[in-house]
């Protein structure tokens, strides 16, 4: 298969994103566009010169063709399940904008049916993909920071900064709040980094201290966390500390990070205020001129220096794992099975709020029967 002919479903911001992605790839077509609004479609289409592409107001028609290999859902959560669980059933190939899902549930389905479809699928964790993240990985790989058993990760937002309302304030549409939308990014991103261990337990609180502030943009129905704090444990026996929020009194209009703890060295991605900032630190000496060594990759190329290098870069990468875990017949980078876990934590992290007690994690999930990376998929 020398091009794939993709259909974008959704074309607002991350679906665009998508569409970028996908005109880097030499081995991609976007044949179709599919939103409920057919003009803001047409707009996108002409915006981004996606030629000949057709326009579908139902995704259904355009999973029906037959002319389409494989699909970016870019919807609101609460569509994803339905979405993937109809895009597998029609055989296409599919990458999933993150969360999995807005619901547990949902997302369980949805393992179910990757595990016995014979298609590639993939969680869009674009964090994954960004060139900084990617030179972490590649030291840690290389045994830079020893046993990683320790973490920090979090995306705060500044009090100042929340504008969003619609189905994001929901959590029936939704899932949640910061947590579900900025959370999930820095838990994939940190469990990653650490060799993807699995999640055993959770504790979690939640706060909604701003709902009256968030109501002035969100409108009465906003009925989401403002701020959301977890400890959660893994089967290595390592920790991540996770925190997030969509209004909080910081300095930065926002601050992402994750910091690694290692047995030879440390490592944090600072990505607030304006900047972003990878320092890795290690040990070197002995007695008294023992002493810390700090690294900070730059990236000097002329491409490193455009706006937004990093962020679009991110999307570049993660639909190329897309595409060429489809033509070289292989799981993707981000499975079905990391998706749930990020997933079972989040959830856990409301449980655990809602209960005041920590949630034990340690059941089998249908995410368990799906083919793990490096398995053949069938295409």
């Amino acid at each position: 298969m020398d091009t794939l002919r993709i259909g974008i479903i959704g074309v607002g911001w991350p679906g665009q994103r998508h569409i970028e992605g996908y005109q880097k790839n030499d081995h991609a077509q976007i044949v179709a566009l599919s939103d409920v609004n057919t003009e803001a479609a047409e707009n996108v289409r002409a915006e981004y010169n996606v030629d000949g592409a057709k326009i579908y107001g139902d995704y259904k028609e355009m999973l029906a063709s037959l002319e389409i290999d494989a699909v970016s859902i870019c919807t609101p959560n609460f569509l994803h399940g339905p979405m993937a669980i109809d895009a597998l059933d029609a055989g296409k190939h599919v990458l999933l904008e993150k969360p999995l899902a807005h619901t547990l549930e949902e997302g369980e389905r949805i393992a179910e049916k990757v595990a016995s479809s014979g298609r590639v699928f993939s969680i869009a964790f674009n964090n994954r993909h960004r060139p900084d993240s990617v030179v972490l990985k590649q030291q840690i790989e290389q045994g830079t920071l020893g046993d990683i058993y320790y973490a920090k990760a979090g995306w705060l937002r500044g009090a100042s900064s929340f504008f969003l309302r619609g189905w994001f304030t929901q959590k029936e549409r939704s899932g949640g709040g910061p947590l579900i939308d900025l959370g999930v990014h820095m838990l994939d991103l940190t469990l990653w980094f650490m060799g993807n261990p699995r999640p055993v337990s959770v504790s979690g609180s939640v706060y909604h201290k701003f709902t009256d502030v968030m109501r002035e943009s969100g409108g009465e129905n906003v009925n989401v966390e403002d701020l959301a704090t977890a400890f959660v444990k893994l089967d290595n026996g390592g920790t991540i500390v996770l925190d997030a929020s969509w209004l909080s009194h910081i300095e930065q209009g926002d601050l992402v990070y994750s910091q690694l703890f290692g047995t030879k060295g440390g490592a944090k991605i600072d990505r607030g205020g304006g900047k972003d900032d990878l320092r890795i630190t290690t040990v070197g000496g002995e007695g008294a001129a023992r002493s810390t060594m700090v690294t900070s990759p730059t990236f000097n190329t002329w491409a490193a220096q455009q706006p937004g290098f990093m962020l679009y870069e991110s999307f570049r990468g993660e639909v190329a794992d897309f595409v060429d875990s489809i033509r070289e017949n292989r799981q993707p980078g981000s499975t079905i099975t990391h998706g749930l876990d990020v997933l079972r934590v989040l959830d856990a992290i409301y449980r655990s709020a809602e209960s005041g007690r920590e949630v034990d994690l340690r059941q089998p999930t249908p995410a368990d029967a799906a083919p793990e990376p490096g398995e053949a998929v069938t295409v």
